[in-house]
């Protein structure tokens, strides 16, 4: 019934497809610039989009539906994506990438204490250095 009023199934699928590449892609640079395919959750769209990846992983290996399709999951690990990382940050360098990474975006590395685990790390090591 709905190919008889000119129904689109295919578009949502290719919206969704097309956005899957572009932050795939824009993973790929951030590689390249970073060395490293570890986006910190918290870093905007791209940190957001990782989180789902790792979440639409765990699904997947749970038996449930995921979004994460194998090409998907091929596509991640070609890169050296890692679905799982715990615990999380608890690599001093992990955390120092995070903080060149933040440099990068923001001009400076005054992470603010109160803004998650970066400001918490960044504030324990400027205690440590005293």
């Amino acid at each position: 019934k709905l190919e008889s009023i000119g129904f689109e199934f295919k578009r949502q699928r290719t919206r969704t497809y097309s956005s899957w590449n572009r932050h795939f892609q824009e993973l790929v640079d951030f590689k390249k610039i970073n060395g490293h395919a570890n986006v910190p959750t918290h870093s905007g769209r791209l940190g957001a989009w990782v989180s789902n990846q790792r979440t639409q992983y765990s699904y997947l290996q749970a038996g449930k539906y995921s979004q994460l399709t194998i090409d998907r999951y091929k596509k991640l690990e070609s890169i050296g994506f890692k679905f799982k990382c715990w615990p999380k940050y608890s690599d001093w360098n992990q955390r120092f990438q995070e903080l060149v990474h933040y440099k990068k975006i923001n001009g400076h590395t005054n992470v603010h204490t109160g803004s998650g685990p970066l400001g918490r790390w960044v504030d324990d090591e400027r205690k440590n250095y005293r």
